[in-house]
């Protein structure tokens, strides 16, 4: 997988920088939320799966629309290998942005998770779980094997943005050691102004390069 600031190897069709294919990312991600909470399509009951699901179809027309005919090629749900020789997935990210031509690794990878501010109820516990089961997923190797950069999104189901954010900013410190994070949350300005967006910086098992994690939040509305 390439570093942020390298493009693809002489010799494939066009020179991407991944850099470059992140902030189209995040711009297809805000364009086609932004279009679903004009339609008021996703319920705040979903499952994250579900959101997802509408999510990712949205994308599509997003870049569609945007007249965006190369990377990145946008997949749901795609299996996710500890190892090339692993032969059944170890889990199933939600999204994997492909932006290679000559490898199945070159992608950029991101898990979601529904957040609540809650400390009560059947939602007080979805900011340990976007640790847990989200955060941890990439330390351990299980997402994004070998990669320096993914993603995390938070589908905010309380309208409770900056609350949310904070919660899951407290449940990252609470455990830090366990997820190998070696910098403090921060507000991620690498790729243009991004409402919402954050990063940790963490060690990734079985690598020894730094391993970027962003945070989006999107509010369920």
């Amino acid at each position: 997988m390439l570093p942020l600031d390298e493009s693809n190897v002489v010799g494939q069709p066009i020179t991407i920088f991944r850099q470059d294919i992140i902030i189209t990312v995040l711009r297809l991600i805000r364009d086609a939320w932004e279009k679903l909470s004009k339609k008021g399509e996703i319920l705040v009951t979903w499952d994250e799966d579900t959101i997802a699901g509408a999510l990712h179809n949205e994308m599509w027309e997003v870049k569609k629309n945007l007249g965006i005919t190369g990377p990145p090629q946008i997949v749901n749900e795609p299996a996710s290998r500890r190892s090339s020789k692993s032969l059944k997935p170890d889990g199933f990210i939600d999204f994997k942005m492909f932006y290679g031509w000559g490898t199945e690794e070159d992608y950029f990878g991101i898990e979601c998770k529904r957040i609540s501010s809650s400390t009560e109820g059947k939602d007080k516990d979805l900011a340990t779980h976007y640790v847990n089961n989200g955060v941890m997923r990439f330390i351990n190797g299980i997402y994004s094997p070998a990669h320096d950069c993914a993603a995390m999104v938070g589908f905010v189901v309380d309208g409770k943005l900056k609350e949310c954010i904070e919660r899951v900013c407290q449940r990252l410190n609470k455990y830090r050691q366990k997820i190998n994070m070696v910098e403090d949350w921060v507000i991620e300005d690498d790729f243009g102004l991004q409402d919402d967006l954050y990063r940790t910086i963490h060690n990734q098992e079985g690598s020894n390069n730094p391993f970027r994690l962003l945070h989006l939040f999107l509010v369920v509305s």
